[in-house]
């Protein structure tokens, strides 16, 4: 059973918890779960309509498609989470942490704005836009493959010929 009848969009694994995050609710649109079972409600930093949350370098990461400079939320437990200004105000669909040794970042990818549908942080709270290849409604993003050839990989809902894009480093 969920914590709360909310719209649950994702969930992630770190720290030893799991946490979810939802577009709808009051106040709690974050619910966290040691065993993923039994779930716990909390606060979320903003009522934002929550699309993604992934974690890595020691923080949950959360990225939204609503919101004033707010469109990221952070949190180093799970439970207590920080509103975060993103690059930009776009509709922020998904985020990873990954990367090459010693080049960990978070990307996050979008489905609105203009040219600039990726951002990247090195630590959750500062965000630096990047040039998206088109601009398409980019929903997901991963990091991962064979050793060596790892890359950022984002999926798209729309576009011809064009629905994927890769990257080795989050920035290019």
């Amino acid at each position: 059973t969920s914590a709360a009848d909310n719209n649950w969009r994702s969930v992630s694994w770190g720290g030893g918890l799991f946490v979810a995050v939802a577009d709808s609710g009051a106040g709690n649109r974050v619910m966290t779960s040691p065993d993923g079972i039994t779930w716990t409600i909390r606060t979320s930093a903003a009522d934002n309509s929550w699309n993604s949350v992934t974690w890595g370098g020691g923080l949950f990461v959360a990225v939204s498609s609503s919101g004033t400079g707010n469109r990221v939320m952070t949190s180093p437990d799970g439970i207590a989470w920080t509103s975060r200004a993103s690059a930009a105000d776009n509709n922020w669909n998904g985020v990873v942490w990954g990367g090459p040794p010693g080049g960990e970042l978070f990307v996050a990818v979008a489905g609105s704005g203009s040219g600039n549908r990726v951002m990247t942080s090195p630590d959750g709270i500062t965000w630096t836009s990047r040039t998206s290849a088109a601009d398409n409604n980019w929903a997901s993003v991963a990091w991962g493959g064979p050793p060596g050839g790892e890359l950022f990989v984002a999926v798209s809902t729309n576009g011809t010929g064009n629905r994927v894009m890769t990257s080795p480093d989050g920035i290019t």
